[in-house]
């Protein structure tokens, strides 16, 4: 705890808005949620076909093709959204928040296709309760089970097996990489 006043901190400046800032920032979020329409809704469509004409079809009722649908909006959204992101973040970098490296890209893209994998998977488990439940109810289980698939993943400590910070966001109380612990 420091024994100086509020008073004697110096002031920081808030950052300024740049024009040229805020239209780089509504192409990037023009471009992201461009993508991440475009990936739901082309994963829907290829869910779909899924569920109609391909060997897989005589595992999906009628009733079970919502958990599809819900499953091909997860699977096409979530890398739409974070691919661009990934992207954006390996071209542009402050001195306080570097570019990141291939090898960090590379692991956040295997942890998409992971996740991608187990949406799936689930998907499909999931469409089979149309087999046993009316479509209404098949809908609502698969908006419960695959919406919220992602708690468990979230709530894993990521960074025991060094796949720390996949989504980007650091854990309260965690410190940057950069930051050293110095006693004064």
């Amino acid at each position: 705890m420091s024994a100086e006043s509020r008073s004697d901190r110096p002031k920081v400046q808030p950052a300024k808005r740049t024009f040229a800032g805020n239209v780089r920032f509504a192409v990037a979020f023009l471009v992201v949620f461009a993508t991440t329409m475009g990936g739901a809704f082309a994963c829907v469509y290829l869910m779909l076909r899924l569920g109609d004409s391909t060997p897989l079809s005589p595992l999906i009722h009628e009733d079970g093709q919502g958990a599809l649908i819900i499953g091909g909006i997860a699977i096409g959204g979530a890398p739409g959204l974070f691919l661009p992101l990934i992207l954006i973040a390996m071209v542009w970098g402050t001195e306080d928040d570097p570019r990141m490296g291939a090898g960090s890209a590379a692991k956040k893209v295997l942890g998409l296709i992971l996740f991608d994998v187990y949406v799936f998977v689930l998907a499909i488990v999931v469409s089979q309760l149309g087999w046993l439940l009316p479509q209404q109810i098949t809908t609502f289980v698969a908006v419960v089970v695959i919406g919220f698939s992602y708690v468990p993943l979230m709530l894993f400590p990521w960074e025991k097996i060094g796949l720390g910070g996949m989504i980007g966001k650091r854990r309260p109380g965690s410190l940057r990489p950069s930051v050293s612990l110095q006693k004064d």
